[in-house]
């Protein structure tokens, strides 16, 4: 008897440390839940956009050009001249309500994903862009120099430029500001692409590329079997691939984002924000930098599931690795200059 009182009671502790430890772990998913439902309230598609601004924008006496807290607007030559834009009422009533659904667009952004651009994004509208009416552009340009020995870019402007037609599809509006928000990252193409479409498609229901139903089944390789990927140079290409791209990079995004949750993005731009490594590389961040933020924020090594795809360049990094990736860099940068 008293070999099972002792037992019993040396049990005691151990199923407090149970229950406490499950109680904790409850209590921990339940609060994840709660804010990943508060997430998807904020952002989902019926409330994103769509909150009245109380912009007043400052007008030129022309009307051919205006400004508020986070844009600027400016009709092109080739607009002004059109029946819809040829009086100053009509372009004063246009810039009024375009810079109040701009601005309003812009606070469901940055609450979206936690920041935004220091720089006001200057809006050019056009009746043709680059030949055509059907392509609209976000353009981020930097500049860049030496500070302490190290090559250091920051942004110097954000321009967007948008054919009318093109403007006035509300996707297209949404898809090109996730480009101004986001490739201040200096983030690979695909990337770059990849978000873009997913915010456009399940944030703003304005989506064009569908999902393919598996991205093993559905990759595309090229000669050296590298996934296709890696070989986009942005939507300006021309080739049969650029629908697959656009397509297989939402899938690619979208899976990320369903596996490890709807703020998952927001902790990738997060851990890039507070190293600041992204300003000190020359050109776009290479994919396996991209990844290692993907793994830190996911909480598990994410090389494996990248290389089945056929990523095949991409390693797995220790930020020790990015930085001496980074100090190679600026010493090639520097015999350069010299």
């Amino acid at each position: 008897m008293k070999y099972r009182i002792a037992t019993f009671w040396c049990m005691i502790p151990t199923l407090l440390v149970g229950v406490l430890f499950f109680n904790s772990c409850t209590a921990l998913k339940e609060a994840q839940e709660r804010r990943e439902k508060r997430l998807l309230e904020k952002r989902n598609a019926s409330s994103l956009m769509l909150k009245s601004s109380d912009v007043v924008p400052k007008i030129t006496p022309d009307a051919l050009f205006g400004e508020s807290d986070h844009y600027t607007l400016e009709f092109a030559e080739d607009l002004q001249g059109m029946p819809a834009f040829d009086e100053v009422h009509e372009r004063e009533e246009f810039i009024n309500s375009a810079l109040g659904y701009m601005e309003s667009l812009y606070e469901a952004m940055r609450e979206h994903f936690g920041f935004h651009p220091e720089h006001k994004i200057r809006v050019t509208l056009h009746d043709v862009y680059r030949g055509s009416r059907l392509g609209a552009f976000t353009t981020t340009q930097y500049r860049f120099g030496i500070q302490n020995g190290r090559y250091e870019k920051f942004i110097s402007g954000i321009q967007m430029d948008f054919p009318m037609q093109m403007y006035e599809k509300h996707g297209v509006r949404v898809h090109e500001l996730t480009h101004a928000f986001t490739n201040i990252y200096y983030i690979p193409v695909w990337f770059s692409e990849g978000i873009a479409v997913l915010i456009q498609s399940e944030y703003a229901q304005g989506g064009l590329h569908p999902k393919y139903d598996s991205l093993k089944a559905d990759v595309r390789i090229d000669l050296n079997g590298e996934n296709e990927l890696e070989n986009w140079t942005g939507h300006t290409e021309n080739s049969p691939l650029t629908q697959w791209r656009y397509r297989y990079a939402y899938t690619l995004v979208a899976e990320l984002w369903k596996r490890y949750g709807n703020d998952f993005y927001i902790k990738v731009f997060e851990l890039m924000e507070a190293d600041g490594l992204h300003q000190q590389l020359e050109s776009l961040m290479p994919t396996s930098i991209l990844v290692y933020y993907f793994s830190q924020a996911a909480g598990e090594d994410l090389v494996p599931f990248f290389r089945e795809l056929h990523f095949i360049k991409v390693r797995r990094l220790t930020k020790t690795d990015i930085v001496k990736y980074i100090e190679a860099l600026n010493a090639q940068i520097q015999r350069r200059r010299e």
